[in-house]
């Protein structure tokens, strides 16, 4: 099956969420707005979030802010909702829970983010879905491929990853999307990438991550401006255009309830499985 959007990157794609900017033509006219990045995973771990201001095309210095109050709330599906922390350590906008968290599938998960002038951002209640179970992996000269069960009785969004190594050094990174309308409830369920293959990589790990709607919308578009750059920059083999910003019109599920407008960024809940094999 093609995916609905993909992308191949030789850095984490979480790297385009570190700095932020705003095309305008006269920096005279440019007012700032505030970008946030983060997201909730399955398992035990720290969260983060990156928060700061949008900044010029012709500045490459980030503007992060470093004075703003996280909570992190979470809801059961039949329960009250209830802080997790309040406790995050700050250095260069990006912001760390002080505490490991541990997640629980099928619960609501959301922020609500206030600056030191009062305005006020929430993210919308995301539900934390299954993990996916990565069944095998194979590896061709004609595609890369991932077999899991894929769940049942629900429409499922997947950001799909293959990372290819040599000689223990990352040489590739594929991100994919999709979702499960051809392949709903199979238990061998196949996703196939057939555009970006490496020749006899010695490690490939795989993981998939189960995605909420908000969430995988916003990474469509993060994908399609992050592509739309580098065509309008020049050649897309010229690596240092992977490393282009994106432009600060990517507004995901992070409500400004100040302002009553939709801000910049998102705040993601999603499970992720991977599955490694060595060669």
């Amino acid at each position: 099956m093609r995916p609905l959007y993909k992308i191949a990157a030789h850095i984490s794609f979480f790297l385009l969420l570190a700095s932020c900017v705003s095309e305008v033509p006269n920096a005279s006219n440019f007012e700032p707005q505030v970008f946030i990045a983060g997201f909730l995973t399955n398992g035990t771990a720290h969260v983060t979030i990156k928060i700061q201001r949008t900044v010029p095309t012709d500045s490459q210095n980030l503007n992060p802010i470093n004075d703003a109050q996280i909570s992190l709330f979470t809801k059961e599906p039949a329960g009250d909702s209830e802080l997790i922390t309040g406790s995050f350590d700050v250095t260069n906008g990006t912001y760390r829970s002080s505490d490991m968290v541990t997640s629980i599938e099928g619960n609501m998960y959301w922020v609500e983010i206030t600056l030191s002038d009062g305005t006020k951002f929430v993210s919308d209640r995301e539900a934390l879905k299954p993990a996916i179970t990565i069944n095998d992996i194979e590896i061709t000269t004609e595609l890369n491929r991932v077999i899991f069960t894929d769940p049942a009785d629900d429409t499922n969004f997947y950001l799909i990853n293959f990372l290819f190594y040599r000689n223990g050094t990352l040489d590739l990174k594929v991100n994919e999307l999709t979702n499960d309308v051809l392949f709903n409830g199979n238990n061998n369920a196949t996703f196939d990438s057939t555009e970006f293959l490496v020749e006899n990589p010695q490690e490939v790990r795989a993981s998939i991550s189960n995605l909420n709607f908000n969430t995988y919308q916003f990474y469509l578009n993060q994908f399609a401006q992050f592509e739309n750059q580098i065509v309008n920059a020049g050649s897309e083999e010229d690596p240092g255009q992977l490393f282009l910003p994106p432009p600060a019109n990517l507004t995901g599920n992070i409500t400004n309830t100040t302002g009553h407008t939709r801000a910049l960024g998102f705040f993601g809940v999603q499970s992720t499985t991977e599955f490694v094999k060595r060669f």
